[in-house]
């Protein structure tokens, strides 16, 4: 955590005079990643158009019904393109693809099912770990406490250092910061047998900034 903390006096109504103090503090949450979301997609090479799209078609249907079978994974079909490819000195040829996304909780039961449908030549384009919504929720609330608890804490030592005592803390804001999904670094896989991709997943950290102001008096 840090915190910045800029002073100025407050003339008051009476007599009394009130110091004012800033304070900016970042409360931080740390978690180990909870969810795994590997993309892939279906690929088919034809001078036919729809003879590309029907093989993908085809695949992609033992895919989602391979991943289908396994409790625990959500697997979705998503953006599915086909183009024509005009190479100068060769036939011209239609490229069809989809991709594949799966994700869970469990990462071996994903990697291994990764691992299965590249050897059905669907092609590995990249994995991501994030937190799940309850454990985001749970390291904000955590974060966010540490930051309240420092920011009071703070404020009482500075009043006590100044020979003065706390009054009130007001204006207080507070905003968030939350980790997006933390890529996996890929080598392409090249060969068909390719072992299942590995994980290495990396702590997640959710940070929560807080603004105060505090009143000082004697």
């Amino acid at each position: 955590m840090f915190s910045t903390a800029q002073a100025a006096d407050m003339p008051q109504t009476t007599t009394q005079t009130t110091t004012q103090l800033d304070f900016n503090v970042t409360g931080t949450a740390h978690a180990a990643p909870t969810e795994l979301t590997i993309r892939l997609s279906v690929r088919a090479d034809s001078p036919s158009a729809a003879t590309a799209q029907k093989d993908v078609n085809t695949r992609m249907a033992a895919a989602l019904k391979l991943a289908g079978g396994q409790a625990g994974i959500e697997a979705k079909a998503g953006g599915y393109s086909i183009y024509e490819n005009t190479p100068e000195h060769a036939p011209k040829s239609w490229t069809a693809q989809q991709e594949l996304e799966l994700s869970g909780k469990d990462s071996v039961q994903l990697l291994a099912l990764a691992g299965q449908l590249q050897s059905q030549s669907l092609m590995l384009e990249g994995m991501d770990w994030s937190l799940d919504d309850a454990t985001r929720e749970q390291l904000l609330k955590d974060a966010r406490t540490a930051a309240l608890k420092q920011v009071r804490e703070q404020a009482e030592q500075s009043a006590q250092t100044l020979g003065l005592h706390l009054v009130r803390l007001s204006e207080v804001r507070i905003s968030s910061q939350e980790p997006g999904p933390r890529p996996v670094m890929l080598m392409a896989a090249r060969m068909a047998d390719s072992a299942p991709p590995q994980r290495s997943p990396d702590e997640q950290t959710v940070r929560v900034n807080v603004f105060v102001k505090a009143e000082l008096s004697q």
